[in-house]
């Protein structure tokens, strides 16, 4: 993996952004500190200066400038303070006492270049200034002079040592941003370069590839899995648009030769008017069960496109249970079989109504078209804890457990060889109308029959 990917990486540019804001506020940061500890050692220096000065003029009160001399040669002899100096002039500009070459008085504050001991080079130091008192000068009350310095150096020692701290650690901050940049890209990296190899591999036809995942749950964690997800879903479309395919195929291909069949038939056979009207009305009536086929292929198509769904209003459902209770009820007393339902009132749900209605109708449909004579089917719809439950339950054969999830696909039927009447897409409908409105569909054994529970979720009742 070459460096100029990693440099380019949004990893290794944040990095660096982060590294470079640190580096300003360590730069104002050392500014600021800078310049409140010269400050403070300076007024410190200051208020010492004056304190000697303060001092040595009591010495002179009590005494005269001789006591003045004396307490400047003891001070000198001590040593209290090493950066110190003195001067102490006559009136007449001599010099009394101190370890200052004789001067002309300069009264108040003032800087002056700091004298070397003897055998002491001149060294870097003094030519950038380090080396510099800072001193005060006032006049005695007999025009003589005193003067009190000290050497400013320990106070560039100390500024030194705080530019030169945050130097180091400066540069230690950056060394550490770009290793941290640079491991960040790279692992940033590699994990995208497995999204890629994934996204090519699918993109090459191996769809069962996944992106893989660490387990920590961070973004690139979460990406991965919506991006499986979809991989998942997309799989099982192709899948589904594969089966869809071939049962499209399969269905189409009967009712298209019995066409052929009826109408080459006619062609050869029918010599007398009423044969030819009877051969067109059975070809019609072909033409009719294909083209219900695809009105039910092109109107799961738009359920599934959630077309439908921003019309979503108030439905009440109790009354639309109830009129396909009353609408069936005769179908069903005609094939033999009976219907009876318990609808409670006033249960209302968010939707389409139009689309409930032919949820409802198809599964009560279903139920009376796969079931035997004699058989009773009854339509429960009540206001549970969660939101509103329909069931539609009968005594008929029932679904076994192991095809139950298999119904719902399209062209699906429990008959392999597809000789029953239907196109095996009503339960397809069903399933697409329950996804749009939120309705957790499950297919239940009735003992005897079967049972099937609608649950609508939560917040979709009004």
């Amino acid at each position: 993996m070459s460096l100029n990917r990693v440099f380019r990486t949004t990893g290794f540019r944040l990095a660096a952004l982060y590294a470079g804001l640190f580096g300003l506020s360590v730069l104002v940061l050392l500014a600021v500190i800078y310049w409140i500890t010269g400050s403070a050692l300076s007024q410190q220096f200051a208020a010492s200066i004056e304190a000697e000065v303060a001092a040595l003029v009591e010495d002179y009160n009590r005494g005269g400038l001789q006591s003045a001399a004396g307490a400047i040669d003891q001070l000198l002899a001590s040593r209290v303070h090493r950066k110190a100096v003195y001067l102490l002039l006559d009136r007449n500009g001599r010099k009394v006492a101190g370890d200052l070459p004789e001067r002309s008085p300069q009264f108040g504050w003032q800087k002056l270049p700091a004298p070397r001991e003897p055998g002491e080079r001149r060294n870097e130091r003094d030519d950038d200034g380090a080396h510099q008192l800072i001193a005060l000068g006032v006049a005695l009350p007999d025009e003589s002079f005193l003067l009190v310095g000290r050497d400013t150096f320990p106070i560039a020692e100390v500024e030194e040592a705080i530019v030169r701290t945050f130097g180091w650690a400066f540069g230690i901050t950056a060394v550490l941003a770009v290793i941290g940049g640079g491991v960040l890209s790279l692992s940033f990296l590699r994990r995208v370069d497995a999204i890629n190899r994934t996204t090519r591999a699918i993109i090459e036809g191996r769809l069962t590839d996944r992106v893989p995942t660490r387990g920590t749950n961070d973004e690139l964690d979460r990406l991965a899995f919506n991006l499986n997800e979809m991989l998942d879903r997309v799989q099982a479309l192709m899948e589904s648009l594969r089966q869809v395919s071939s049962d499209i195929a399969h269905d189409l291909r009967t009712p298209l030769a019995r066409l052929r069949q009826r109408l080459e038939g006619a062609r050869l056979k029918a010599r007398t008017i009423p044969e030819y009207e009877i051969a067109v009305d059975d070809a019609i009536a072909d033409c009719d069960a294909i083209l219900r086929i695809f009105a039910a292929l092109l109107r799961i198509a738009q359920i599934e496109a959630g077309t439908r769904k921003a019309a979503f209003s108030t439905v009440d459902l109790s009354r639309v249970a109830q009129s396909i209770a009353d609408a069936y009820g005769a179908v069903a007393e005609d094939g033999g079989r009976s219907l009876s339902a318990e609808i409670a009132p006033d249960v209302r749900v968010l939707g389409d109504r139009e689309l409930l209605t032919q949820m409802l109708a198809n599964l009560v449909e279903n139920a009376i078209c796969h079931t035997p004579a004699g058989a009773r089917i009854q339509l429960v719809l009540c206001q549970g804890a969660q939101g509103p439950l329909a069931t539609i339950a009968d005594t008929g054969p029932g679904i076994p457990a192991e095809a139950r999830e298999m119904v719902f696909k399209r062209f699906a039927r429990l008959d392999r060889s597809r000789s029953d009447a239907g196109s095996g897409l009503g339960l397809s409908l069903v399933a697409a109308v329950a996804e749009i409105h939120g309705i957790a569909v499950t297919l239940r054994d009735a003992e005897p029959g079967l049972k099937v529970v609608l649950d609508f979720a939560p917040g979709r009742s009004a």
